[in-house]
């Protein structure tokens, strides 16, 4: 069963109010370096000094932006910068956004506090791979600060959206908490504290299972830090709470959820002329060119978006956009393609992964790279934005971009369900959870409500 738990969240202090925008961030993982330095300017009191502090040259074991993050804490929860609520909560939290050229979406889900139970049992199941490098630098900052700063974000199963109406109706009528954020995305997070609706929402939740979409990498982190803890107190309990992690719970069937697809730009130069790349390419796509000018080449991507989503509906389909090349290209996969050896041993479900097919038949057998130098971040840069894969073309960084479609939500579910397992970086939901806004405290000798 999945057990999910109310907790006393950790909170900036009423007074900082006003300032909210100023002081959370998004998750780290989608934080570039400029980002970084420049939400260390916005306010002295960002989060970003705890979650994804700065490193410098001359860090060192004893002063690295770990160390550095919990001497902040501790003096941020003297100066009472940080507090928390005095009675176990379930967090409701609607996100109100707006995507370009649509209208204002709602997406609601509750933050809480989730047992954690190894993938194996399936009642928490994860849907993409991880980075080693990323799980070591969210360990090393779990283990010196025993806070978690960003809830994982996570779906469930709920045709009826019993558990938010439960929720909505047992919140205050107002939020505690209201702001729009610098991106003019609004959040709203109403406590429910009431003991008899708390244990019905537990009692509707425990059997339904949960899909990580954003957050593998700390919920992997959760699992190896309650391993090293139960090692270090062997007289553990049940409701000890470095047995549960910090949850954003969203039905899967909610009509507010966005998915963005995540594009590939790579950076490593691939030892290909055109001629050869498009020879290569063409024993498994049928390529479609789109050629453009520099008077038309807007034109022409907005051609090449259209029918991409087009073709994707289809078939497996790629957009192209490469260096020095007067075309764009469209790329759709031959059946065949899948009947031969790089695909008659895919699942399936993979089969209809867009991802996992740009994966095996582009970048793998086409291009040559082989999965262990997948597995470095230095030779792929992923986006969300369009405009952003063909800048980077365009300035140099990279040879080459591939568009993708985005991957729908029950292709999400199917997936993992299956206990199979999407390449890196195959979904984008969209908005994210903020950092710093409900926060858990992990005290080794506190006790977590489960009953």
């Amino acid at each position: 069963m999945a057990l999910i738990a109310p907790f006393k969240g950790v909170l900036y202090n009423p007074k900082w109010a006003s300032a909210l925008s100023q002081l959370v961030a998004p998750p780290y993982d989608v934080i570039s370096p400029q980002q970084q330095s420049a939400y260390y300017t916005q306010h002295p009191y960002n989060i970003i000094r705890l979650d994804y502090g700065l490193t410098f040259p001359s860090d060192t074991p004893e002063d690295n932006r770990y160390t550095r993050a919990a001497h902040i804490l501790r003096i941020w929860q003297e100066k009472k910068i940080f507090v928390q609520d005095e009675q176990p909560a379930i967090y409701l939290y609607k996100i109100h956004y707006r995507v370009t050229g649509e209208e204002i979406q709602v997406r609601t889900g509750f933050i809480s506090l989730l047992g954690l139970e190894p993938f194996e049992t399936g009642q928490v199941r994860p849907h993409e791979k991880t980075f080693s490098a990323h799980k070591q630098d969210r360990y090393h900052l779990l283990e010196q600060t025993q806070m978690h700063f960003c809830p994982i974000f996570s779906f469930y199963l709920d045709p009826e959206n019993a558990v938010l109406s439960l929720l909505s109706t047992r919140a205050d009528h107002e939020p505690f908490m209201d702001f729009y954020d610098p991106d003019s995305i609004r959040h709203q997070i109403w406590r429910v504290t009431d003991p008899s609706t708390l244990k019905e929402v537990r009692h509707i939740f425990k059997d339904k299972n949960v899909f990580i979409a954003d957050g593998h990498h700390r919920y992997e982190t959760g699992l190896a830090y309650q391993g090293a803890m139960k090692k270090k107190y062997p007289r553990w309990r049940a409701s000890s709470p470095f047995n549960f992690t910090l949850m954003f719970l969203c039905n899967m069937t909610d009509p507010g959820l966005t998915i963005f697809p995540v594009h590939r730009a790579f950076k490593k130069a691939v030892a290909l002329d055109r001629d050869q790349f498009e020879k290569m390419v063409s024993e498994d796509f049928m390529i479609e060119k789109i050629s453009f000018t520099v008077e038309t080449k807007s034109q022409s991507i907005q051609d090449l978006l259209s029918r991409l989503k087009q073709k994707g509906g289809e078939a497996p389909t790629f957009g192209l956009i490469r260096s020095s090349s007067p075309c764009f290209y469209l790329l759709t996969l031959k059946k065949e393609s899948l009947e031969g050896p790089w695909g008659q041993d895919l699942h399936p479900l993979l089969r209809e992964l867009d991802v996992l097919i740009l994966s095996r038949f582009i970048i793998q057998k086409a291009l040559g790279l082989s999965r262990e130098e997948l597995d470095h971040e230095n030779i792929i840069e992923y986006c969300k934005d369009v405009q952003q894969a063909l800048k980077l073309v365009e300035s140099g960084k990279c040879e080459m971009s591939f568009l993708l479609n985005p991957t729908p939500i029950e292709q999400v579910r199917r997936i993992a369900e299956a206990s199979l397992v999407m390449p890196r970086k195959s979904t984008y939901f969209y908005p994210k959870t903020l950092t710093g806004l409900v926060m858990n405290l992990l005290d080794p000798h506190d006790s977590i409500r489960i009953d």
